[in-house]
């Protein structure tokens, strides 16, 4: 079956029946998606911040936000769906427990790619 990553959350979504005829133009996975677009911004200030750490040293997505907003729990969201749009662009791994993982649940870093 066809799958590929949406556009504001990074996750994969496959084929539906009702995107038959026109899955390559998707690029959402739901009408809360295309409502609530990932910045650009998340994903630039992720890369500032791996590129000033040594190589092979990770951030906390909380650490991309201000400290005034790291308790709110739908930027913390979008600064996590910015990291799983880098990762499946290549340019970062998320790390849990220190081993990269694809699919996650509960607290992650971000690390820039190792080549």
């Amino acid at each position: 079956m066809e799958s590929k990553i949406c556009q504001s959350c990074g996750r994969p979504m496959e084929n539906r029946k009702r995107w038959r005829e026109n899955f390559e133009q998707v690029k959402y996975c739901s009408k809360t998606c295309k409502k609530n677009k990932t910045p650009l911004i998340y994903m630039s200030r992720i890369l500032e911040l791996l590129d000033e750490r040594a190589c092979g040293h990770s951030i906390c997505p909380c650490e991309v936000l201000p400290t005034s907003e790291k308790q709110n729990k739908i930027l913390m969201e979008r600064v996590r769906s910015a990291g799983r749009l880098l990762a499946a662009q290549g340019e970062i791994d998320i790390l849990q427990k220190g081993k990269v993982v694809v699919e996650f649940k509960g607290p992650i870093r971000f690390r820039k790619k190792i080549k």
